[in-house]
């Protein structure tokens, strides 16, 4: 959906399912400004709503919109566009490494102490190995319905 207020072309976007099933972003094309609410924060994001299997390819038609800064839901603004693609490497680790943990039978509670995605601390808020048990649980809930 495009909006004019004026001579400012305001733009509504759905890009795919990533932090819920809903997410849109608003972008402002003549500023070069998009903002992105939980879709994309400064840090990590909730994943008890998300989508993380698909959100990497929602975050790939983000990467597509002709944008200088990020207004993120959490956090300040950013001009730097590599941290979406720190954020998919870390949803693709964390749906990989969680996954694995529930093929090997491995309980949600367990799995959160044990999966350890300390190697993308050096670009996310990540102190140690651990995941959130949230997160974990919304994993197994969609591999469940796979």
């Amino acid at each position: 959906m495009t909006l004019y207020r004026g001579s400012r072309e305001i733009q509504i976007r759905y890009l795919g399912r990533g932090h819920t099933a809903g997410d849109v972003v608003v972008f402002l094309p003549n500023e070069k400004v998009v903002l992105t609410g939980d879709f994309l924060t400064a840090g990590m994001s909730n994943l008890s709503d998300s989508f993380p299997d698909e959100w990497v390819a929602s975050l790939d038609e983000l990467k597509k919109l002709d944008f200088d800064t990020v207004l993120p839901g959490h956090g300040d603004a950013f001009t730097d566009k590599a941290k979406i693609g720190y954020w998919q490497d870390y949803l693709r680790d964390v749906w990989t490494e969680v996954g694995k943990m529930k093929r090997q039978g491995v309980s949600a509670e367990d799995a959160a102490k044990r999966v350890d995605m300390t190697k993308h601390g050096a670009h996310l808020p990540i102190d140690g190995p651990g995941v959130p048990l949230i997160g974990v649980q919304r994993i197994y809930a969609l591999i469940d319905q796979k």
